[in-house]
């Protein structure tokens, strides 16, 4: 594959400077000397470039289940339509948390979005997402429980709401809810929109992409279509070495491509009465992980080397087919909104990593789990721990023996969600009216399957290499007749069917969640400027489990009321009926500015735990659970209070902001089983707050405008965290900071206090086409407070966690219309920041008695320098 080197892309970034530079107002080019009146901004057919002075335009949302212009909506919530997205480069969800305040998501790879620092390593998700109108974030359910990242070409907008949206989004949305709101078609206007992509990386491959989307009436009034397609290939940056001698293998090894197809049809057989079918489909193929590790690279060089001697492609798939039906009452409407989610992802993560510092602590005579091993194997000078090998892993490696330089434990995992949605909602639609009403009806069952393997196809002479006694000797169990059985078989050798063939490792989960809700939300004029807003959810869920682990690593079967038998696996079932109130009392003190108080309420359901295999009971009891991990969780809830204000200064400046007190109970939690264990469960052990502000300002003078996104969260521990037994050290302390789905990884996991966005815009014209230059900066502070990890106190610590350092990013962009097309040179990381975002780390030898070996680490951090061109093309009206 091509790569291109530093000096070709230093030329390309040349080459995009000169352009932006002689883009520059320098006497003969002028501004336009009027400026347009405001109007909405919604749809992919919206202006990108606009007139040279462009006043503050208003986006229209639908937070609130209606539609609202957004300086309207007491409620925090920020709104990128497709024209914002496309002016800053916006590709999914990874760029556009830079532009929002108050949100972050996890780049190690599951996606996890966390809103006002509510977020988890455990349980189901903080953060409601939804395409349209059906919900598809994913409970943690396995060791790699990522939500999809829905790619942003041909929508509307995608809206973000800050805080809890129990009544009117349900589940899930305990910190806040995204939204992607696709692009409708329409009975009356044709429009089109295209987008192509080119770009190049220092020391990686070109991306590029292509995408098209039309609509059309094909009888006016009566029926309408809109179709489209976008394919996008994301070059590589990080090549594969080899971990014995350094050598590449491979190179760009983390490239990827998605392909996005929809069709919708819109069909009014009768006034008043509408049917939108739809079904999208996205396909992403990333060919491994985009991660380095520190020992092998030199990030300052633009060397970012994996070790990893197998490689993990993530396969994600989904289809969602929806089918949408609404009928105009006159002052009001009835809406149904019926999908199914269909989604199949393959992904993992790095098993040799995990198990070669697994295998070297077996070896130790205080290591709960050595049945077998008294010694070394037979080219050992010493004979006992620690063996002439020792370590095979740590912070400078991997240190495979001769003979086994391409040695390998792949994991496999394969995550599959489907989702039946059905929602009946009746509203008010007169504005005009003191009251406005909304009255709903939910139905979903959701079926997610887990399946996690490690697969090792010479773990007996690898053992014999190390210890002298085959794996399969230590690892075997006895079955209720006292017969010996070994829980694997691999390429004719052994008998074991339970599993498939070589896993040493295997785990199999599948879970339904029900719900059924009513809600409803009041929306009552008390005067011509005070607005009482009264809502409430009640909901009914079941969950239910079944699991059943077996292989080397777990000693065979997971025991079921003490009893081994292949093929059996147990189930657990919960029930809750939660509800979520809310609260709201609007001032609209005048045309320009809004007041507002709220209290709102957000729930996650419960759930229940895969049973731990007997060998971690004695860890277990050490940690406080004497009595074994438990079956099952309850749900947690989060209680919001918040007053806010949007506040508007003539056509110039429009300011929104929020200040916030969030009070989390019964956290769900995962919980790390240190020792010979090292496996996590999930259980409800804390009570946290988070607290902030966020503040959103849009400046317009002239041809300059400047967004302005700034949010401020402190989200920690409010009391001791304990497990059920007395005396047993807290999972995490008073103060200790919220950790999120990077924790699983035993980094911190935690999210920035500060995040803070600034984007100025300069509007011209050269040779009487409207042009623009824009500058994006983002930056993410340190995190002070330490999280459960890194605190000494926790039974949670692990030695080695390092805090993460501030990170910031720019990109520069430009832009000419010429016609109906819009062309736009970038540069993104202008300042080739690889500054760490995130990390993994190896586990620790805790049976040392000299102190374990540093833990192997692998990096996650900015692509690097990129520069290319955009170019979009717009024709027609924007979406029904």
């Amino acid at each position: 594959m091509l790569n291109l080197s530093r000096t070709t892309t230093t030329w390309l970034g040349a080459l995009v400077i000169a352009t932006l530079c002689a883009a520059l107002p320098l006497g003969n080019l002028r501004a336009d000397e009027a400026a347009a009146a405001a109007g909405p901004a919604t749809g992919p057919g919206a202006p990108a470039g606009g007139e040279a002075e462009r006043p503050l335009q208003e986006v229209i949302v639908t937070a609130t289940r209606r539609e609202e212009s957004l300086s309207k909506v007491p409620i925090s919530v920020s709104a990128l339509t497709q024209s914002d997205m496309d002016n800053r480069g916006v590709k999914d969800m990874q760029d556009i948390v830079r532009f929002v305040p108050g949100v972050s998501i996890d780049n190690g790879g599951t996606n996890a979005i966390s809103i006002r620092g509510i977020s988890s390593s455990a349980g189901a998700g903080t953060t409601g997402i939804y395409i349209d109108d059906t919900p598809i974030q994913m409970r943690s359910l396995g060791f790699n429980p990522d939500d999809t990242l829905p790619k942003t070409f041909d929508l509307e907008r995608v809206e973000v709401l800050r805080g809890p949206q129990g009544t009117l989004f349900g589940s899930g949305s305990e910190g806040g809810t995204v939204r992607y709101i696709l692009a409708q078609p329409s009975l009356t206007s044709s429009s089109s929109y295209v987008r192509s992509e080119l770009s190049g990386t220092w020391y990686g491959e070109p991306s590029y992409e292509f995408g098209a989307a039309h609509g059309e009436p094909v009888v006016d009034g009566v029926f309408g279509w809109r179709a489209s397609a976008w394919y996008r290939y994301d070059g590589g940056w990080v090549d594969r070495v080899d971990p014995t001698t350094g050598a590449k293998l491979a190179r760009n090894v983390d490239r990827a491509s998605t392909l996005v197809l929809r069709v919708a049809g819109l069909w009014q057989p009768v006034s008043g009465f509408t049917v939108t079918p739809s079904i999208l489909y996205q396909n992403r193929d990333a060919n491994d992980q985009g991660t380095y590790w520190p020992a092998y690279s030199d990030p300052g060089a633009g060397k970012f080397n994996t070790a990893t001697p197998e490689r993990i492609p993530n396969l994600d798939e989904y289809e969602l087919p929806a089918l949408k039906l609404q009928w105009d009452l006159g002052k009001s409407a009835f809406i149904s909104n019926s999908s199914y989610y269909h989604r199949r992802e393959t992904t993992g993560y790095q098993g040799t990593v995990y198990d070669l510092a697994y295998y070297q602590s077996l070896g130790w005579p205080t290591n709960p789990n050595n049945f077998s091993f008294s010694g070394c194997g037979p080219t050992s000078v010493a004979t006992t721990m620690p063996c002439d090998w020792y370590p095979l892993i740590d912070a400078n490696g991997i240190h495979l023996p001769a003979g086994f330089s391409g040695y390998s434990t792949p994991n496999v995992i394969h995550n599959s969600q489907d989702s039946y949605v059905q929602e009946l909602r009746w509203q008010s639609t007169d504005p005009n009216e003191r009251l406005h009403w909304t009255v709903g009806a939910f139905w979903s069952l959701t079926k997610e399957g887990s399946v996690e393997e490690l697969i090792d196809t010479q773990i007996d002479s690898f053992f014999n290499y190390l210890y002298g006694v085959p794996a399969t000797t230590n690892f075997s169990y006895l079955d209720p007749s006292g017969n010996t059985i070994v829980p694997y078989a691999c390429n004719g050798n052994g008998v074991y069917t339970a599993i498939p063939n070589c896993d040493i490792y295997y785990n199999s989960n599948t879970t339904y969640d029900r719900q059924i809700a009513l809600y409803g939300e009041l929306n009552y004029a008390l005067t011509d400027r005070l607005r009482l807003t009264l809502g409430e959810r009640v909901s009914h869920t079941t969950f239910d489990i079944r699991n059943y682990a077996d292989g080397l690593e777990n000693f065979g079967p997971t025991p079921v009321n003490g009893v081994q038998i292949p093929g059996v696996g147990r189930s657990a079932s919960t029930s809750s009926n939660p509800n979520t109130p809310k609260v709201s009392l609007a001032f609209q003190a005048d045309r320009d500015n809004l007041y507002y108080l709220t209290y709102a309420k957000g729930y996650r359901v419960g759930g229940g735990n895969p049973e731990l295999p007997s060998y971690c009971d004695t860890d277990l009891t050490t940690q406080g659970f004497p009595n074994g991990a438990p079956l099952t969780y309850s749900p947690d809830s989060t209680q919001n209070y918040e007053v806010g204000s949007k506040n508007a200064f003539g056509n110039t400046l429009r300011i929104a902001t929020s200040v916030y007190y969030i009070k989390w109970s019964n956290i769900q939690q995962s919980v790390y089983v240190a020792g010979a264990c090292g496996l996590q469960f999930t259980d409800n052990l804390g009570t946290a707050v988070a607290k902030g502000f966020d503040l959103q300002a849009e400046l317009a003078a002239g041809p300059l405008s400047v967004d302005l996104a700034v949010g401020y969260t402190d989200a920690r521990f409010t009391a001791n965290s304990v497990p059920p037994a007395a005396g047993a050290p807290p999972l995490a302390l008073n103060g200790d900071a919220i950790s999120g789905q990077g924790a699983i990884d035993y980094a911190p996991g935690t999210n920035p206090p500060w995040n803070v966005s600034i984007g100025p815009e300069y509007r011209f014209q050269i040779a009487e086409h409207d042009a623009f230059v824009r500058l994006d900066y983002t930056y993410e502070s340190r995190n002070p407070w330490l999280a459960a990890v890194q605190d000494p106190g926790s039974s949670q610590f692990i030695p080695g966690v390092y805090t993460l350092p501030a990170t910031s990013f720019l990109s520069l962009r430009a832009g000419i219309n010429i016609g109906e097309w819009q062309i736009s040179p970038f540069i993104d990381n202008v300042l080739n920041s690889h500054t760490v975002t995130t990390y993994a780390l190896g586990q620790t030898d805790p049976y040392n008695p000299a102190g374990s070996p540093s833990q192997q680490q692998n990096a996650y951090t900015f692509r690097p320098l990129t520069v290319g061109v955009t170019a979009t093309w717009r024709a027609g009206g924007g979406g029904h």
